[in-house]
């Protein structure tokens, strides 16, 4: 089977404002490997780039999902949304096929759980992948600033969207 065509290993990369989350997965909920990488320096872009392509050499994914902040509610800082169009360009250069979704795909993929929030997704996400639930952080207090690991929730949730959409037997409640 062709690199273009098997969808084995799906890594989801999300960045944020204090580094990436990634997720690997090898189906709607086998994950292989996950975490959050702290970025810090003045070149935070090329940082991240820089660990983005040490992940694809070392993890070899078929498919990379990453978050269309394009739509109306794709609001991100112009550094962020550089970083996807750079990482997206350099997964395209590797031949890796690049999905992005959107907030409202993701909604739609877990809507049939009665998951519309970032939390409650995160919610439904701990409960179906049980190696991510002691990692799923408090619910926000409007005073603090938000958890990393909401991040690698984020990641999941994109991955877990790709399978929803594509999957031919496709089913929602991702």
């Amino acid at each position: 089977m062709s690199r273009a065509r098997r969808r084995d290993l799906v890594l989801a990369v999300h960045p944020f404002t204090r580094g990436i989350a990634f997720t690997l997965f090898e189906g709607p909920l086998s994950p292989v490997d996950w975490g959050v990488k702290d970025i810090r320096g003045k070149q935070k872009n090329a940082l991240a780039l820089e660990a983005t392509k040490r992940l694809v050499e070392r993890l070899q994914p078929d498919v990379l999902v990453l978050q269309d902040f394009s739509g109306p509610h794709g609001r991100r800082a112009r550094r962020i949304r550089r970083l996807q169009r750079l990482i997206g360009s350099h997964a395209e250069g590797q031949a890796i096929e690049v999905h992005r979704y959107g907030r409202k795909e993701i909604q739609e993929c877990f809507k049939a759980v009665g998951a519309v929030t970032r939390y409650e997704i995160a919610q439904a996400i701990a409960s179906q992948v049980h190696a991510f639930g002691h990692r799923l952080p408090p619910v926000r207090k409007i005073w603090n600033s938000e958890d990393a690991r909401m991040s690698l929730f984020d990641a999941a949730s994109l991955v877990m969207t790709f399978y929803c959409r594509t999957s031919p037997n496709s089913h929602e409640g991702a």
